[in-house]
């Protein structure tokens, strides 16, 4: 192993807080061109340790939250973040020819450092890792709180501001033959309620009706996150 590349290898070692037995792993996983198989090992490991996380530590939650959570917090937009904000993409080495790494292989290539760490060091040591960098209570909380949905956001908002209050949604229309519906639904914050000057409305179109009211509690959600009532996420 040249001189040059063993120093980066042992300083990339210090960044991610792991010592390689098999140095020539964590060298396979920074080239591009051949990175994949253990990339493909490395979401495996990633999937089962984020999945017994959020398990053991969210038991409120239903299996479909779950995995819309666990989707959230290992897709390759917020992987490549990850290798990004630490400036791990330096020691990727990529082919002769292309220029610019994407997001697809830098979130490949942190996949891949997953993948040799276990095949190094094993579970413990990965888990370790993916804790440290990839994964915490923190943030799993701030990722499920973004995808609360438009409807519950709405719900929890006016609980906590008006007492007594549950926001009802009501329809506005509906067009279409009975097997390709198009629907308008509508939610109304009343002025009486809010103290306002006037009432806070908002409508959503779907071919559901859910889908409908979940457009318009989102449409309510961003005018009063405009008037300064509800927080910005």
């Amino acid at each position: 192993m040249k001189r040059e590349s063993f120093e980066s290898l042992t300083q990339f070692e210090a960044e991610i807080g792991y010592s390689f037995k098999n140095l020539s792993l964590l060298q396979e996983a920074r080239i591009q061109a051949s990175n994949k198989k253990t990339a493909f090992f490395g979401d495996a490991v990633l999937d089962f340790i984020v999945s017994e996380f959020l398990f053991k530590n969210y038991t409120e939650l239903e299996q479909g939250q779950l995995t819309n959570l666990k989707s959230h917090l290992v897709c390759d937009e917020k992987l490549e973040k990850i290798v990004k904000k630490n400036g791990w993409d330096d020691y990727l080495i990529i082919e002769k020819g292309i220029t610019g790494k994407s997001k697809k292989m830098n979130s490949t290539f942190l996949e891949a450092v997953v993948g040799a760490i276990y095949l190094d060091g094993g579970l413990q040591e990965t888990e370790k890792f993916v804790c440290r960098f990839i994964m915490s209570r923190r943030e799993a909380d701030k990722s499920l709180k973004s995808l609360v949905s438009p409807k519950v956001k709405l719900y929890e908002f006016c609980q906590q501001h008006y007492s007594g209050f549950r926001p009802e949604s009501f329809l506005v229309s509906e067009e279409g033959p009975p097997h390709d519906k198009t629907f308008v639904m509508g939610y109304l914050l009343p002025k009486d309620i809010t103290g306002l000057k006037t009432d806070i409305t908002g409508e959503g179109e779907g071919k559901t009706k859910s889908d409908a009211e979940t457009k318009a509690a989102e449409k309510i959600n961003h005018r009063l996150v405009r008037i300064g009532l509800m927080d910005k996420e």
